[in-house]
């Protein structure tokens, strides 16, 4: 396998091999990559190479001190990449749905293929026996190792000299000489493998087989702890390369904290400080290692950016330590004293650390600062029942006042907007175990801290859309928690309501499945209530507002539960909120100065907002019980006699129709009177026959025949209307309740019907027979049979069933649109039979022949000459042509023309046609050099999944006259953030449709028509981009953003040419790379 060629060792000239932090993280990217191609081609029978490859060499490298000290710690690199891939491949199967969503749309390459056995008990169980056999070996090596940290033969440098120069002329990473610096690295390395390799084996070993390596490993936490901090800033650099050993031990010890574990730490503290017999367990180590470590930092041996570092490492170390009072009471660890872990003194002092840090935190130590709040806020939680701290006054409203202050300066300070730290400051300052308490809401009528920080976030937010969607998923699971608090939060609501922007994040959801701390820390967040629902909008504009609707949906089931035996303070909470939320929407819709406007332009902000308010009062029809019943309706009835597009009436629509069926009582009093108001607009008369007919046929059976003796009478004078939307609407709805309620009788000749029965049997008989009534019901086939009154005002029937194919709003198509799109048609095709009537018997008298003006030489030349004949074509030819004339159209009693002018009208349309044609010439021309000054070059992009990846491509190929770009699926191209960023690219460059599966026939039919396959990758065989001269007629492949071209597709190129790098990341943008390789194309096209 050529495992043992990396580790040949050729001895020269130099007694010593220094190493530095690039180094590490080269070797490391080496070890990761070697680890998954072993994984990928190796299969299980053949892996026994590399367990005699680990035990050889663990027992032998770490012994041969003549070796050079690079030896060693690749070994050890290695050792490590395996037990991480190990690591990663078990997660893999047991990861959430965010994760199998993107598996199932994006193959990962290598993944599958070894997968099944990697994560097999036995098999894991063999590397675990492997490791423990060179586990001892490796914690001698890194006791030896680890002696620079507190070795006194170490010379220290005052000035250090020119040697921690880097290697481009900046300084290093580490203040050090070269050697010392070698050395601080072999430690931090050795340390690392023996704690990730006791991590890994105690998950397949007994814990008896690793008290060595924790027992060695505590201990050395302990002797770092309490180490003093040195006079010199080699001194100092030393104790914080220690800190970072620290920092990665601690992190692997926490999830294998056990009564071994907590013998060490107590026999360990008690010999290190004398009066920490009854102290609680983590109590003596937190504070000596806050004492040591902030004397370190205010010692100013430091430099700046060095002090930052330092601080990183702490507050790991910290976030570690808080970890295992967590880790240990979610797993039950039997200890053998009580499980108090910290004093009250030492978690308030933790806490005001951790405020006083805040506000000056550098990025890189965000996330563990915020943990590290989020952990001693459990802490102060779990102090309430005695299990973790000895009793205090836990959180209380100033020190909450303190941590948000501090935490919102950390949040406008940070420059970038990341997932995962927006997601950490919202779970650890709006803390769970707090939320509850209503004076961290409101405080005498103020606002409380909570408050205070929410409006801050929510008001930011509306500038950062992933603010805000994570704002309103963690908001929302909170009040579900606490309905008490809703009442203060009534405001925000309503703006996460409306809230919509048009901003793309393009790098959200990407950034939430493929970065670890992101996903980790959205995890933190209080979960949605429907969490299938809400996580298909994560990534749009309706996220905040579906959200909102979850928690309301939510809340009116536990409302329904007032008055039962188990519904309690929280149920008459949530009856309260839901009723004030519904009717301060009501209130808005109606006097706020957008939201009530009757002008606006279709899909403007105004129409948007409107939509959004009426979703949710949808939701809301839940709250409306009898006692604001009327005041509802009222409110419902001024903003259906106002003017609204359909898509705003629908919804209004579904509210009353909801209602009407709940109360059914309301239809007498409110419904029927309004049907009898014929001054209104037939834009709101509409609306309630469309209401009239669902409360009819959705009724229950002990209410339907009332309300059709109430309704149906109002109704029928509308099928009269002079307005012919509202006429042909209410056709169709009268047919669908007489169809369904009024089964057809047979009437015999002794039967007599009452008159009334008589006329309806007449109606329905000619609604159903028109033909122009029963088009208008095949046009609407299914409609009015899908609508259910109660999945309608549900988020699922508002949102979910219609994001597929709806863009705004997830607005569908209504049925009023949908009745006016068939009228206007239908109005179309009568005036278009009307202009051929017209021109057919106009031109009835035009002469034939040799257009003589005698009828009888018209007649005897019809035998001669062809004759003139008006056929369908031409005159639908001619109607496009000219628009007949007032006159001519309005004349209908003479149907003879005169001849002269009808050849002169005759000879413009043969000028016309002649014209006509060399337009169509000219353009066929000018398309053919358009084409033929195309480059003969095909961008294949059928890999590349991101919107703007995508759409970045279409817009350069398109400035470079690419012959086309080869894309997965055009239905992309219709999609609003694509077109955003190729500005109509796609409608000047030609777009192929090629799927992945079909990539393979693709290039190889493109093969055979002359062109020259290439990729874009980095191979083993790869040409660099400016060596390589591109043929003329070139077919380019795009790689996946990640995995590249996949060796299916590789075996089918022709070459490989690779874009030259020079700086450390391994790799280009997609899109820039496919910009690069087109131009140095178009370049060498030029210079021919």
């Amino acid at each position: 396998m050529g495992i043992t060629h990396d580790f040949e060792v050729t001895q020269g000239d130099e007694s010593r091999f220094t190493f530095d932090d690039a180094d590490i993280d080269k070797w490391e990217y080496e070890a990761k990559r070697w680890v998954r191609v072993i994984f990928l081609v190796s299969k299980q029978e053949n892996l026994e190479t590399l367990f005699t490859f680990l035990r050889d060499h663990g027992k032998n490298v770490c012994k041969q001190q003549n070796l050079l000290e690079w030896v060693p710690v690749k070994y050890l690199i290695l050792v490590s990449s395996l037990v991480q891939e190990l690591q990663i491949n078990q997660d893999r199967t047991v990861e959430g749905p965010i994760r199998e969503r993107i598996k199932a749309n994006i193959h990962l390459p290598g993944t599958a293929a070894y997968t099944d056995f990697l994560v097999e008990s036995s098999f894991l169980q063999k590397f675990a026996k492997c490791f423990l056999l060179i586990l001892e070996e490796l914690i001698s090596f890194a006791k030896s190792s680890c002696s620079i940290f507190w070795s006194n033969q170490v010379e220290y440098d005052c000035i250090l000299p020119s040697s921690i120069r880097g290697r481009l002329g900046g300084p290093s990473l580490r203040r050090l000489s070269s050697s010392i610096a070698t050395s601080v690295l072999q430690a931090i390395i050795s340390l690392k493998s023996v704690a990730s390799i006791s991590r890994w084996c105690a998950q397949f070993t007994p814990a008896t087989s690793l008290n060595s390596a924790l027992t060695f490993l505590w201990s050395f936490c302990w002797k770092i702890i309490t180490t003093p901090s040195g006079r010199s800033e080699t001194e100092a650099e030393i104790r914080l390369g220690s800190y970072e050993a620290l920092a990665h031990i601690l992190k692997e010890l926490v999830s294998v904290f056990s009564p071994l574990s907590f013998d060490v730490v107590v026999d360990d503290g008690k010999s290190c400080v004398s009066e920490a017999d009854d102290r609680p367990t983590l109590d003596t180590l937190v504070q000596t290692f806050l004492q040591c470590v902030n004397n370190l930092i205010e010692t100013g041996n430091l430099v700046r950016t060095r002090r930052a570092i330092l601080i990183n490492w702490k507050w790991i170390c910290i976030e570690c330590l808080l970890l295992i009072p967590k880790y240990v009471l979610e797993k039950g660890v039997y200890l053998r004293s009580c499980n108090i872990f910290l004093s009250d003194v030492t978690a308030n002092w933790i806490f005001s650390d951790l405020v006083d840090s805040l506000e000056n935190a550098g990025e890189v130590s965000v996330l563990p600062l915020l943990r590290s709040v989020r952990l001693i806020m459990e802490l102060f939680a779990s102090d309430r029942k005695g299990l973790v701290v000895t009793s205090s006054d836990g959180m209380n409203t100033r020190m909450m006042w303190d941590l948000v202050k501090s935490s919102w300066i950390l949040h406008v300070s940070c420059n970038k907007r990341r997932v995962a730290p927006i997601a950490a400051l919202l779970s650890s300052v709006l803390h769970y175990s707090v939320f509850g308490d209503e004076c961290m809401h409101e405080i005498d009528g103020a606002p409380g801290p909570f408050k205070w920080f929410i409006e801050k976030i929510l008001e930011e937010g509306t500038k950062s859309p992933r603010t805000i969607r994570l704002a309103a998923l963690h908001l929302t699971g909170l009040l579900l928690a606490n309905p008490m608090t809703i009442k203060y939060y009534l405001r925000e609501l309503k703006l996460l309501t409306l809230y919509g922007s048009v901003a793309f994040d393009e790098d959200f959801e990407a950034e939430l499945t493929e970065n670890q701390d992101a996903k980790s820390e959205v995890s933190m967040l209080a979960q949605s209530p429907d969490p299938e629902l809400t996580e298909e909008f994560i990534n749009t504009e309706l996220y905040a507002r579906v959200s909102v609707a979850v928690l309301f949906y939510k809340l009116a089931d536990m409302a329904d539960m007032v008055g039962f035996c188990n519904g309690g303070r929280n149920s008459l909470a949530a009856l309260a909120s839901g009723k004030i939320f519904l009717l301060e929407l009501l209130q808005s819709v109606l006097n706020d100065k957008d939201l009530a406007k009757e002008l606006y332009k279709k899909h403007s902000s105004i129409h948007r907002r409107k939509i959004r308010a009426w979703q949710m009062i949808c939701i809301l029809s839940r709250f409306v019980y009898e006692d604001i019943a009327e005041e509802v309706m009222c409110s419902l009835h001024k903003a259906l006699q106002r003017n609204n597009l359909p898509s705003v009436r629908q919804y209004q629509e579904t509210f009353a129709i909801h209602i009407y069926l709940k109360f059914p009582s309301l239809v007498g009093q409110q419904l029927v009177p309004q049907l009898h108001n014929y001054d209104v607009r037939p834009q709101a008369l509409s609306s309630y026959v469309f209401i009239a007919a669902n409360v009819i046929l959705h009724a229950g059976e002990e209410y339907q025949s009332g309300h059709l003796d109430e309704l149906l009478p109002p109704t029928m004078p509308l099928l009269t209307s002079h307005h012919h939307t509202l006429r042909g609407f209410t056709q169709l709805l009268v047919y669908q309740v007489l169809h369904k309620l009024l089964p057809g009788i047979d009437a015999g000749p002794s039967i007599v019907m009452p008159l009334e029965k008589r006329c309806l049997e007449d109606l329905k008989s000619y609604l159903t027979e028109n033909p122009d009534c029963a088009r208008l019901r095949a046009s609407m086939e299914g409609y009015l049979d899908a609508f259910d009154p109660k999945s309608s005002v549900t988020p699922a029937g508002i949102f979910a069933s219609r994001v597929e194919e709806q863009e705004f709003e997830c607005v569908p198509k209504t049925l009023m649109d949908q009745v006016t799109c068939f009228l206007n048609d239908t109005r179309d095709e009568l005036r278009c039979s009307m202009a051929r009537d017209a021109a057919v018997i106009k031109y009835e008298g035009l002469p034939s022949g040799d257009y003589s003006n005698s009828p009888k030489e018209a007649k005897n030349s019809n035998q001669e000459q062809p004759s003139f004949h008006l056929q369908e074509d031409v005159s639908l030819d001619f109607q496009k042509k000219f628009t007949l004339s007032d006159q001519e159209t309005q004349t209908t009693a003479v149907f003879s023309i005169d001849n002269s002018k009808s050849l002169k009208l005759l000879a413009a349309i043969e000028k016309e046609d002649e014209l006509l044609d060399q337009l169509l010439h000219s353009r066929n021309l000018a398309m053919q050099k358009l084409k033929a000054r195309r480059q003969q070059f095909i961008l294949v992009a059928s890999l590349v999944d991101r919107i703007p990846n995508l759409a970045g491509l279409a817009r350069t190929c398109e400035v470079f006259r690419a012959a086309g770009l080869a894309i997965a699926d055009k239905n992309i191209l219709s999609d609003k953030q694509f077109q955003l960023i190729s500005v109509t690219a796609e409608k000047w460059v030609p777009i192929i449709e090629v799927p992945v599966s079909s990539m393979k026939n693709f290039l190889e039919k493109k093969k055979k028509e002359g062109f020259a396959i290439l990729g874009l990758e980095q191979t083993a065989n790869s040409k660099p981009l400016d060596h390589y001269a591109f043929p003329k007629r070139t077919v380019l492949v795009l790689g996946r953003e990640k995995e590249g071209i996949p060796a299916e597709i590789i075996h089918v190129l022709d070459a490989c040419i690779e874009i030259p790098q020079m700086g450390v990341i391994r790799s280009l943008n997609v899109h820039v790379s496919g910009a690069i390789a087109l131009w140095e194309y178009t370049r060498q096209q030029r210079s021919h």
